[in-house]
């Protein structure tokens, strides 16, 4: 019987030292892993912080006033440029609805075609 039981014990012993052996280099592997997301969280802070100033750069008035003036070739507004509302449908027309007619509204008392 003690037979058994010493065979038993070398047989508990060796699934422990390979349960162990398991559980380190699954430890290694996991923390190399959470070193790599780190790297990953680290980088992505960096690249958020180059964006965020990026982006306060390029939301200053005179950067996009420069902008607009020397890639989109805009300006400030002449005074012929500037119409009031009421000047609008002489300018672009009377507003079409979506099947092409004109809103009841606008045709002012006049028959529809």
């Amino acid at each position: 019987m003690s037979r058994r039981a010493f065979l038993f014990g070398l047989v508990v012993i060796g699934l422990l030292i390979v349960s162990l052996y398991r559980a380190k280099y699954g430890a290694k592997d996991t923390a190399a892993e959470l070193m790599a997301v780190e790297a990953q969280i680290e980088e992505a802070l960096h690249e958020k912080a180059l964006l965020e100033t990026e982006l306060s750069h390029m939301s200053r008035r005179e950067w996009i006033e420069e902008y607009a003036r020397k890639e989109l070739g805009m300006g400030p507004p002449k005074p012929e440029q500037m119409a009031s509302e009421g000047d609008l449908d002489a300018m672009v027309g009377v507003p079409v609805t979506e099947l092409g007619q004109i809103p009841a509204a606008e045709t002012k008392g006049e028959a529809p075609e």
